[in-house]
């Protein structure tokens, strides 16, 4: 999981409460969200496919009258912004990730997973079952239980954590372990197949989930008065999307299925 600094803001359901009392009016906006690269759910921005869960912000806010815009940005740093107020929301975190954001409708599953080169696949249950294993992290993401207690223990350790940063940090992940310069990777189970098809290495790598799903959402800032109708609203859209048909299409530009 994305990790976050403990930063508080103010409560988001006191936000909440107040703005659908008071019924607060929106006009047409300019929403500014923010993550690092995290495909399928939000890619590179400038592409034709910058993620489906960008895809599909910008067509239920769109109807609306609000233009959503999307750049990319280390995830520590989005949330910190987000928290802030000095940008809208950013894209692909959870209630427990993020408790002061106002959440919008789920829009995907965080599936913690673990890739092995294949044939050596293992079962981590235990720290113990983590002897011996070079593990790739990533700088400023959050793992599950025994792993992340692994991770923090031995995060100046490279025989026992390799920690990088950066947009292309499971690329390199993926890379590293099929050299054999480290031996288990860590990232969500989507993120993780669409990279291993985009690098082809279907027959070289192999996924294990690790953990439980919890549901994704886009997240808006809690010192922002809009951000509560931003989620009502995104909520409303991506209803529409579905009834449409809409929403099945822009996932199925990703491989993807509701």
């Amino acid at each position: 999981m994305r990790s976050v600094r403990p930063i508080r803001a103010r409560s988001a359901m006191n936000v909440l409460a107040a703005l659908l009392l008071l019924g607060t009016p929106v006009s047409a906006d300019v929403i500014d969200l923010r993550a690092d690269a995290w495909c399928p759910f939000n890619c590179d921005p400038a592409s034709d496919q910058p993620g489906y869960m960008v895809e599909v912000a910008q067509e239920a806010l769109a109807l609306f009258g609000h233009e959503v815009r999307y750049t990319s940005m280390t995830w520590s740093r989005s949330l910190s912004q987000a928290l802030s107020g000095d940008i809208t929301g950013v894209i692909g975190t959870d209630q427990e990730e993020s408790p002061d954001l106002i959440l919008g409708p789920p829009m995907g599953n965080y599936q913690e997973a673990v890739v092995f080169r294949a044939g050596e696949a293992r079962s981590i249950a235990t720290a113990e079952d983590l002897e011996g294993i070079r593990i790739g992290a990533i700088l400023d993401y959050e793992y599950n239980t025994v792993i992340a207690a692994y991770v923090a223990e031995n995060a100046r350790n490279p025989e026992r954590v390799q920690m990088i940063g950066g947009d292309d940090a499971l690329k390199r992940n993926l890379q590293k372990l099929k050299a054999g310069r480290i031996d288990m990777a860590i990232d969500e189970r989507s993120v993780v197949t669409y990279m291993i098809d985009q690098l082809e290495l279907q027959d070289d790598l192999q996924v294990a989930n690790y953990g439980e799903a919890t549901e994704l959402h886009i997240g808006f800032s809690p010192a922002l008065e809009a951000s509560a109708l931003y989620a009502q609203q995104l909520t409303e859209g991506v209803a529409q999307l579905k009834a449409s048909g809409r929403y099945g299409e822009i996932l199925k530009r990703y491989g993807l299925t509701e």
